[in-house]
């Protein structure tokens, strides 16, 4: 697989997570935030490890600590985010979710001296400029809900760079697999601690949970994991922000909304940048200083 390649598998997997955001509205409506999530990720993580398990390497306690680190990264960040939709608006939430392309860059500077090179700069300003474009229609409050979706946006930034850091040394499959058991595991955790009893479920509810295990847990975040050996975290976190965009897109075809002019011209921007990002072969390497 080349840097293209996983690139495009990265947008097919944020095409998923984009209707993410209306399955967890929905979800939220009969599970508590610990529960949606340790189902979610415990029934992903069932179904992979029945699935890949003959694909997985050989576990070391250094694979289970890397990936509870990132579970934990993941357990924050949707915790944060589902926390946040609470108390603001969906359109808030989903900008404020973008700045995972901003935090990247940051991250990779304080941690690594790696700086971006001008085309890449670029294509992050054009798509943050479209997201803009394309979600402060009505301006933006920042508001504790909002704090939380950006607290939420960093938790999704440190696990993007720790992944690729982590994948120098560990087998993707089975990184991406006990991720996901581990984000389900502190999950459970905090449903024992905050939510006992569980609440009522519905047949809709199920097919919820299914949806989000299956598709936005499972095949998302283990095809995610196996891109990232391929592709630079600026590239990930930039192609993050057509989540928007597909939300967008599911947000008219489920519930007819429509956009102002200006939000499909935010539409052209992020796709801009997305695809300068993407055709730019080895642009993303950046400049290393000792």
């Amino acid at each position: 697989m080349n840097q293209r390649s996983a690139d495009c598998i990265l947008v097919l997997i944020v095409l998923i997570w984009g209707s993410s955001y209306l399955a967890m509205k929905w979800g939220m409506e009969s599970f508590g935030i610990f529960t949606l999530i340790g189902l979610r990720f415990c029934i992903a993580f069932g179904i992979g490890l029945l699935l890949l398990w003959r694909r997985l390497s050989t576990i070391y306690l250094h694979t289970l600590v890397s990936s509870a680190i990132l579970g934990l990264c993941f357990f924050c960040g949707f915790t944060f985010l589902l926390t946040g939709m609470k108390t603001t608006t969906t359109t808030s939430a989903g900008f404020l979710m973008t700045t995972t392309v901003l935090f990247v860059p940051l991250l990779q500077v304080l941690l690594f001296r790696r700086i971006p090179n001008l085309i890449l700069i670029l294509a992050i300003l054009l798509s943050i400029s479209g997201v803009g474009l394309m979600t402060l229609q009505d301006g933006l409050a920042i508001d504790p809900g909002a704090l939380l979706c950006l607290a939420g946006s960093l938790c999704y930034a440190v696990q993007i760079v720790t992944t690729k850091w982590v994948l120098r040394v560990e087998n993707a499959i089975t990184i991406g697999l006990l991720q996901l058991g581990f984000t389900g595991l502190f999950a459970l955790g905090a449903v024992f601690l905050f939510e006992m009893p569980f609440p009522a479920a519905t047949p809709a509810s199920g097919v919820i949970i299914i949806y989000l295990a299956i598709f936005c847990t499972l095949i998302g975040f283990v095809l995610q994991t196996v891109a990232q050996e391929y592709t630079s975290p600026e590239h990930t976190g930039l192609i993050y922000t057509l989540e928007s965009v597909f939300a967008a897109l599911f947000g008219y075809l489920f519930l007819r909304e429509v956009l102002p002019l200006q939000g499909y011209i935010g539409m052209i921007l992020v796709f801009a940048g997305v695809i300068i990002a993407v055709w730019s072969g080895n642009s993303s390497r950046g400049t290393t200083y000792a």
